[in-house]
């Protein structure tokens, strides 16, 4: 895992050793860490936070009272664990929303299988694909030899012609 914040350029910050017994339950009464980046806010409680950075809560609410500022390191990697932001550029405008989905700057948003879905029909598009060209080739071969036959005024048993007919007629019904 560090090896993928390593790649990213973000500093990865093990948790505490040992896990906070509190509750995670936000009060408004209670000051919470405000983090905010573009249109994406939220209001973190103090002991989350500090289980997400590898900080003590205490540092936390000297961040939240402004006595001491956040190392952007570890404003990184609350925008990512947090917010759930991606820290490559190539992903700036997308994020993971609160229900887990991977949200589009468009708007639109994924759910994991629906992603492994998309590699499926990726491939499934591909063969496809290859099909379609196969027989573009073929019925061209098909085609000129018809055109050679007719052309040569060979007739061949097993030969229909093609009928000179427009798509867009219609066919009158007889009544």
């Amino acid at each position: 895992m560090s090896n993928f914040y390593n790649r990213c350029g973000v500093l990865w910050f093990p948790l505490m050793k040992k896990p906070s017994e509190k509750s995670y339950r936000y009060d408004p009464r209670n000051k919470g860490l405000r983090l905010e980046y573009g249109p994406h806010v939220r209001y973190l409680p103090p002991a989350l936070v500090a289980e997400l950075t590898g900080k003590s809560v205490k540092t936390v609410y000297k961040w939240i009272n402004g006595t001491h500022p956040i190392d952007p390191a570890i404003r990184q990697v609350l925008y990512t664990r947090a917010l759930g932001l991606l820290p490559h550029d190539q992903w700036r405008a997308w994020h993971i929303d609160e229900n887990g989905r991977l949200t589009a700057p468009n708007g639109y948003t994924f759910r994991p299988d629906e992603l492994m879905g998309l590699s499926v029909i990726k491939q499934l598009n591909g063969a496809l694909q290859a099909d379609v060209a196969r027989l573009t080739i073929e019925n061209r071969e098909l085609r000129a030899a018809v055109d050679y036959l007719q052309a040569n005024g060979i007739r061949a048993a097993n030969v229909v012609p093609f009928p000179q007919v427009s798509r867009y007629e219609t066919k009158k019904k007889p009544g």
